[in-house]
């Protein structure tokens, strides 16, 4: 059974929740909630970044959902706005960053 801990909370955003079990991230984004793998997680937060350096050169009114995204399945993908890539690249930062933070204190001599 998950136990889980915060990597990032924003309550107009979304959520980054880790499993203390089985270390699987789940990311909470508007009303999309998905569960990935560590290495899924870093792979989703580098294509986040990508897509939105890449569309913020084409893409005029950011406001409007005409980026796909992420494809859920053969037959599904979000289509999102560059705001959307904007706000869940920030929240992604921000577990990342809490993510690193802890892997550096845990590299700490003990005394």
């Amino acid at each position: 059974m998950c136990e889980y801990r915060t990597l990032h909370l924003d309550s107009k955003i979304g959520y980054v929740i880790q499993c203390v079990h089985c270390k699987r991230i789940t990311i909470g984004f508007g009303i999309l909630t998905v569960s990935r793998t560590v290495d899924e997680f870093y792979k989703l937060l580098s294509d986040v970044h990508s897509c939105h350096e890449y569309h913020s050169l084409i893409v005029t009114d950011p406001k409007v959902r005409t980026i796909p995204f992420w494809q859920m399945s053969e037959a599904t993908c979000m289509t999102v706005s560059l705001n959307d890539l904007q706000q869940l690249g920030e929240l992604l930062d921000f577990a990342h960053a809490k993510l690193q933070l802890e892997k550096m204190i845990s590299s700490l001599p003990k005394n």
